[in-house]
């Protein structure tokens, strides 16, 4: 019995090509790092019209720095809503303006970094 190997049925039989220069490669390469593969993420924006990508998912040092924040913002509301401070000491109004601006920190770094993404 003489066993021919067939070749398998592909899925997408037909195959398209495109020229592109060298940066243009490497952005369509950035952006289709989130998917199975290039030519996934080029059939779903070829036939779909438009890709929403996710933004970035917050870095385990990012959630514990957030949380920190929010803790010392929590003591400082309590103590405020208590009458320990109902006047700002200059070592609350500090921590609350430290606080403010580590936060702000953050968040602008994950907006540069999603803003980076959808280029």
């Amino acid at each position: 019995m003489n066993s021919i190997k067939k070749d398998p049925v592909r899925v997408r039989p037909l195959q398209l090509k495109i020229w592109v220069s060298a940066e243009e490669k490497k952005r369509i390469e950035k952006r289709a790092e989130k998917f199975q593969s290039t030519a996934e993420y080029l059939r779903q924006i070829a036939l779909k019209g438009k890709i929403v990508e996710r933004p970035p998912s917050i870095t385990l040092n990012h959630y514990l720095e957030l949380n920190r924040i929010g803790n010392n913002i929590n003591q400082l509301t309590r103590q405020v809503n208590s009458g320990e401070a109902s006047v700002f000491h200059k070592r609350t109004k500090k921590e609350i303006e430290q606080a403010l601006t580590e936060l702000t920190g953050l968040l602008r770094a994950n907006t540069e970094a999603l803003k980076e993404l959808l280029k």
